[in-house]
């Protein structure tokens, strides 16, 4: 894996905020558990050290994006972290989740989970199409914005709630939001925004269509 995917990138408030999971979920998911066995497992989402500062990696980031799938699914916590747990243990690779293996496999794997343990059947989670096992919608739809590269996620592609379709890659802007299709860091506009000048000093300098700077105004203010 490429080193600077496990380079601290983000805060962790950052990193929640880019990816629209609440704060409490991704701590819950970013520390590890104990099962009812009492083994301590591992966390889902990779940190380099709990606690404030940048301590979530890319790949991190990437993770979080496919805990955030499962869990907007509406699939109880109860079956989702073994369900996440099955396909860590089959991938058989460190940061499974991150993985092309888990866009390829990871279906299956679920839905074998799903034939042999009647809790796990869910639609939500798998669903069988055309004779083929299939992530159900939410989990599709989020693995739709991502790319690989090298066998883990490099790129995502988000769409804001304000409408602004962000990139995401660590090899662009070191991986700060950037305005996909344009190449510009979003919080470049906004500083300039905060600065005072108007929607379209900003809009015209950045050569970008005022409705674009004009969403990212409001959902800054």
């Amino acid at each position: 894996m490429d080193t600077l995917y496990l380079t601290p990138l983000y805060t962790q408030t950052e990193a929640t905020r880019l990816i629209g999971m609440p704060q409490s979920t991704f701590n819950t998911w970013a520390s590890g558990y104990s099962t009812p066995a009492g083994t301590r497992m591992p966390s889902f989402i990779t940190t380099s050290r709990p606690g404030r500062g940048y301590t979530v990696p890319f790949v991190g980031l990437a993770e979080a994006w496919i805990v955030r799938a499962f869990t907007r699914a509406g699939v109880p916590v109860s079956r989702i972290r073994p369900a996440l747990e099955t396909l860590r243990t089959e991938i058989g690779v460190e940061h499974a989740l991150a993985s092309d293996r888990l866009k390829t496999d990871g279906a299956e794997i679920l839905w074998d989970l799903r034939r042999n343990d009647g809790m796990f059947d869910d639609n939500r989670l798998v669903v069988l199409r055309n004779g083929q096992a299939s992530f159900g919608e939410i989990v599709r739809e989020h693995l739709k914005r991502v790319d690989y590269r090298d066998g883990f996620i490099a790129h995502l592609s988000i769409l804001r709630a304000d409408g602004a379709d962000i990139t995401i890659d660590p090899h662009i802007n070191f991986g700060q939001p950037t305005l996909s299709n344009f190449g510009v860091r979003v919080g470049d506009v906004i500083d300039r925004i905060s600065a005072g000048e108007s929607i379209a000093e900003v809009a015209a300098d950045f050569s970008l269509p005022t409705e674009t700077v004009s969403r990212l105004a409001l959902s800054a203010a």
